[in-house]
């Protein structure tokens, strides 16, 4: 299987999106171009590096994702993926460049870099780590944490066929626009749940229309709302928290361990 080339996009046009919050749109602008500086101010202030600390010290799988940021024509890129549509989990989907925590990874850092190395061929070496983020409960039980760090704009991807279909890139404040973005409603642990879907029209694979939904574009959002301060121009559910992202996935994670037999609720408890 031959390699696809890096697939560009520039900015997305093509309207469609929900009108539930479409009065936030004319009343709250995206800002174009933070800085570097300024990015990493805003991601070091929501910093999870000390997430786990104090809590159970449990046995679940872990596992980490890259978020590649960039600058392109002065406005902040992310890079994404499409896993190969043979693999067991998830095939076909978005997702940025991670896996499963291995027991020779000194820590969940070196998982979320080696991983994208062995995806998309990008140099340990090359990317500036700046900061972690609070992790999320993928769909089978794994704790993903995603590291966020800046590569080079002349980066060029060389996606492994086993895992990666292609590679391409959008800007960041897309997960925050309500252009392209559509939303389904839904229950996840017995609770609400909005499923955000990211449609990116001026991007393809091999002529497939791409989307970016789920966990993928939930971190997306999480991080886009980070850096550019403010919450998406549409509905989100009562997880998600731009301000205090930490709040949430605490609940979310002692839920989970409650819920799969990790630790015994507290009496009185909502878990």
């Amino acid at each position: 299987m031959m390699h696809l080339p890096f697939l560009k996009s520039g900015r997305h046009h093509l309207l469609h999106s929900s009108n539930i919050m479409a009065e936030l749109a004319s009343t709250s602008e995206i800002p174009k171009h933070p800085t570097k500086d300024e990015i990493c101010q805003s991601l070091l202030a929501h910093d999870a590096s000390t997430f786990f600390e104090g809590k159970p010290a449990v046995d679940i799988p872990r596992a980490a994702v890259l978020i590649p940021l960039f600058f392109k024509n002065e406005e902040l890129h992310v890079l994404l993926t499409v896993r190969s549509q043979h693999l067991n989990t998830h095939g076909g989907e978005v997702a940025f460049p991670g896996g499963k925590e291995d027991e020779t990874d000194v820590d969940i850092v070196e998982t979320a870099l080696r991983e994208a190395e062995e995806e998309i061929g990008l140099p340990q070496d090359q990317v500036e780590v700046i900061s972690k983020v609070v992790p999320s409960i993928a769909k089978y039980g794994i704790v993903v944490t995603p590291i966020v760090g800046f590569i080079s704009e002349d980066f060029v991807p060389q996606p492994n066929p086993d895992e990666v279909e292609c590679a391409f890139s959008v800007p960041l404040a897309d997960f925050l626009s309500d252009e392209n973005h559509t939303l389904q409603r839904g229950t996840w642990q017995d609770r609400p749940w909005i499923m955000h879907f990211f449609h990116h029209p001026h991007t393809t694979n091999a002529g497939k229309k791409i989307v970016t939904w789920g966990l993928t574009a939930h971190m997306a959002m999480v991080v886009a709302s980070m850096i550019y301060k403010r919450p998406p121009n549409f509905e989100t559910d009562k997880g998600f928290n731009w301000e205090n992202p930490t709040k949430p996935a605490e609940e979310t994670y002692f839920r989970f361990l409650s819920r799969n037999g990790y630790l015994e609720p507290q009496e009185g408890s909502k878990l």
